[in-house]
Parts: structure tokens; C-alpha cells; sequence
């Protein structure tokens, strides 16, 4: 069964046709349908006007990361892969490149996508001052997650004068990105960067995998970016081992983490940029390192050391508070289990930074939501010590292989780096039902 919805420009009057599935808009009075709730109207704007081509991509982002948030997946035939019609106000440059777009959204969130372009006129009406004196050296994205700080701490290490963009649409992961400004502007003092705090909120919130989310975050970057000089540089914090997304065991391609960094991704999605007569570079410094290495390499790892018990690198940070918890990382979900593993390799890792400490938890093994993940990564490293070429061979099978032949070398190093910092953690820290679990009593 395929979903039909349909995205309105602001200050669009053209008639919606019958038969949706909903409407949404950017929460203009009086119009029907469902508002995504939003402050872009601070994105910032130089002497240049806002580019075109970058805003339409933020308007097609918007609309699909609102499309990803209101289709349950378990509507699904397969309960995950859905059929999402969403028909697009956008301009002249992107309605050819339209059906790549679609195809880069079917690898991305791991659903079957049709756009249906219309030409629009796109005003998103963007005001917000740039407030220092200069130019900007970067724009670089800043979740809240430990990469991206990472990345904020290196890049100002530096000397780089950055915009630091990020998204937020509840209220602790705002507060975790403000709390990261807030003590890197101490650091470095407050024209060492601009921090740009973006809220998108769709109120009509039905499914929480939210693959699509990671690309909002890029065309937030993107239009920030494009305010400046054409070839100022957005960047990417995010280590190699999530960015290949090696699929784990047979039953999980891929499609149950994000795939945003991915060098297929990447590069279509650089080449769709060009083809639209964008230039701003796309980069990702930490494409080849696992997370454990970038850590590792940080240039400031005093400051890291300092600053890392404020992030946060959970994919279910809000489900404490649903089930009537504390809020805080789960501890169970895949993103925290390498969180603990990079941080083993620097001596940082505590079992009591999260809400349930998988090692001391022996239930949770077979518990079959929250002990999915590490059931998988456990299997996976089963996997890998009895076959490196499988696990190597399974990145293929999760989706094209373009973008990988050329960095095939630098994939397979990664991948086998990342298994190395994996199997030491557990080797390290594992009690013996997790050991026997992987095979190794």
C-alpha cells in the first residue's frame, strides 16, 4: 500500500488534489493539513541572497524527514519497507534529478520512494544576521553526539573560525547541544565560532527510526553554507565503522541504522548537489577511522576527556521518559554499545553513564527489543573472527557497491579495526554469559 503525501511551499495557492493521505506545511496560519513547527527563519543571510537550489534540497528534506516521521513501518507488508508517494514543490535545477533523489532515499531509509515534482517559486524567508566580523572558515554540523564534538574540537584546534549548526526537536537533545556551545565557547572564547540551533518539529510523530533525519541535518549545513562563499566547506564528524554500516547478521543489511555517511550516499548525494549548480564541498575527515581512532587522534584529548560525559550518543534517549523513567542514553541501543567500545579503547568507559549496563544485565540477552542490538553486534563479531571476507563481502550485498571499489582498501580496514576495538572490549570487560555467547568459552 503506498502513502500518498503532499508538501506545500509556504505561500503556495496551488489546489491539493484529492485522495491524500495528508498535507503538510512549514506552519503557515490558517492552512490545512499538519505543520512542521520550525525557527528557520534565523538561518543566516550574508551579503549574498539565499541561493536556490540549497533551499529547494532543505524544502525536499523537510518534507521527507516529516513523511519518514508520520508512516508507521509496521504498516508495512515486511513491517519495515514502506511505499511513500510524496509530491514535491521544487524548482527548475532539481525537478530532472528528482528520480536520483528517490533513489538515493530508497538507500537511505529503506523504503520504496516516488517524488512527484511540481516547479514552485521557494521563499523559506531566512533573516538571520551573521553577527562577527570575517568570514567563517566551515560550516560543521554539532548533534550533540561524540563525533561531532569531536569534530567541533579539531576543526577549532585549528584555528578555524566555524558555524556550528544543529537540529533539535525535543527539548534534551537541545539542551545536551547547548550545554556542548556553551562549554566549548569557555574553551575557545566566543568568536571562535557561531552556534546556529535549528528547530524542526512535526507534531504528528507516528514512527521514531527516523532514518531520514541525518539528511535534514545535512541540508540545514548545506543552505547555512551556502549563505557564505560557494565553496565554503560543510562538514561531517562521523567515524568510519557507522558511516559503512556493516551489516551485522543477514536479517539486518543495513536498513536498521543510518546510512547518511555512507560513501555511496555521499557521493551520490554530492554529485545531485553539482548537478543543481551547488559547489559546497561535502566532507567526512573521519571516513576511515573507526570511532575508537578518532577519539583516539583528537587533537585536544584533554578537552574531549572533559567534555564527553555531556553528549550523548543514544538512539532512544526519550524512551526512559515514555516508560515513566530517567531520561538518559539506554545503554542498549547499537549507537551506545560503540560509544562503550571507542571509549574503552581511551580507558573512559563507565557502565553507570547508562541507564541499563548490558554487562551486568544478563536478562537483557534475551530480552527481544532491548538485547537486539547486542545480540546482532555479538553475531556479527562471531561472524567476522570466523570469516573476515563474509562480513566484508555482506557490505555489498546491503546496498549498491558504488562508492566503495574506489575506497575498498581504506572499507576493509575499517571494518576490520572496528571488529578488533569490538572483540577487545568484550574480551576486556565481557562477564562469561556474553563471552559464551560469542563463542569464545
Amino acid at each position: 500500500m503506498a502513502y500518498n503525501l503532499y508538501l506545500r511551499a509556504p505561500g503556495e495557492r496551488r489546489r491539493v488534489p484529492r485522495g491524500l493521505d495528508g498535507v503538510i506545511h512549514l506552519d503557515e496560519a490558517g492552512v490545512p493539513g499538519y505543520p512542521l513547527h520550525h525557527n528557520l527563519g534565523q538561518i543566516l543571510v550574508s551579503s549574498r541572497p539565499p541561493a536556490e537550489a540549497p533551499e529547494a534540497f532543505l524544502l525536499a528534506a523537510l518534507g521527507v524527514w516529516a513523511a519518514d516521521k508520520f508512516i508507521p513501518r509496521k504498516l508495512a507488508t515486511d513491517a519495515w519497507t514502506r511505499e511513500i508517494v510524496l509530491h514535491l514543490p521544487t524548482t527548475a535545477p532539481w525537478v530532472p534529478l528528482v528520480p536520483r533523489l528517490a533513489q538515493s532515499l530508497n538507500f537511505l531509509t529503506g523504503d520504496e520512494w516516488t517524488l512527484k515534482p511540481r516547479e514552485v517559486r521557494v521563499d523559506l524567508g531566512f533573516t538571520g544576521p551573521w553577527p562577527h566580523p570575517g568570514l567563517p572558515g566551515a560550516v560543521c554540523l554539532l548533534s550533540g553526539g561524540l563525533d561531532s564534538l569531536t569534530g567541533a574540537i579539531d576543526r577549532l584546534e585549528e584555528g578555524q573560525r566555524l558555524i556550528l549548526v544543529s537540529h533539535y526537536d525535543f527539548g534534551q537533545l537541545a539542551a545536551t547541544q547547548q550545554a556542548l556551545a556553551a562549554a566549548l565557547a569557555a574553551h575557545y572564547g566566543p568568536d571562535s565560532f557561531h552556534h546556529l540551533a535549528l528547530r524542526v518539529q512535526f507534531p504528528e510523530t507516528r514512527e521514531f527510526t527516523l532514518r531520514s533525519r541525518s539528511l535534514l541535518y545535512l541540508a540545514l549545513g548545506l543552505m547555512v553554507a551556502g549563505a557564505f562563499t560557494a565553496d565554503l566547506p560543510l562538514i561531517v564528524p562521523e567515524n568510519g565503522w557507522i558511516s559503512l554500516n556493516p551489516p551485522l547478521t543477514l536479517s539486518r543489511l543495513g536498513t536498521y541504522s543510518t546510512r547518511t555517511t555512507h560513501p555511496y550516499f555521499l557521493e551520490e548525494l554530492a554529485g545531485l548537489w553539482r548537478e543543481a549548480g551547488i559547489a559546497t564541498p561535502l566532507l567526512n575527515p573521519y571516513h576511515h577511522l573507526t570511532k575508537g581512532e578518532m577519539l583516539a587522534r583528537c587533537r585536544n584529548p584533554g578537552l574531549l576527556k572533559k567534555l564527553y560525559p555531556l553528549t550523548s550518543s543514544c538512539a532512544r534517549p526519550e524512551v526512559g521518559r515514555w516508560q515513566g523513567q530517567s531520561t538518559g542514553a539506554c545503554g542498549y541501543c547499537y549507537p551506545c554499545l560503540i560509544r562503550r567500545v571507542a571509549l574503552h579503547r581511551l580507558g573512559w568507559d563507565e557502565g553507570s553513564d547508562y541507564r541499563r549496563d548490558v554487562l551486568s544485565a544478563p536478562e537483557i540477552l534475551g530480552h527481544r527489543v532491548q538485547g537486539s542490538d547486542l545480540r546482532a553486534l555479538l553475531l556479527g563479531l562471531k561472524t567476522w573472527e570466523a570469516s573476515p571476507q563474509e562480513m566484508a563481502a555482506r557490505l555489498f550485498l546491503a546496498g549498491p557497491a558504488t562508492g566503495l571499489p574506489d575506497h575498498w582498501t581504506a572499507a576493509r580496514g575499517v571494518l576490520n579495526a572496528g571488529f578488533q576495538e569490538v572483540a577487545q572490549f568484550f574480551q576486556d570487560k565481557g562477564p562469561g554469559w556474553i563471552k559464551g555467547y560469542a563463542g569464545w568459552s
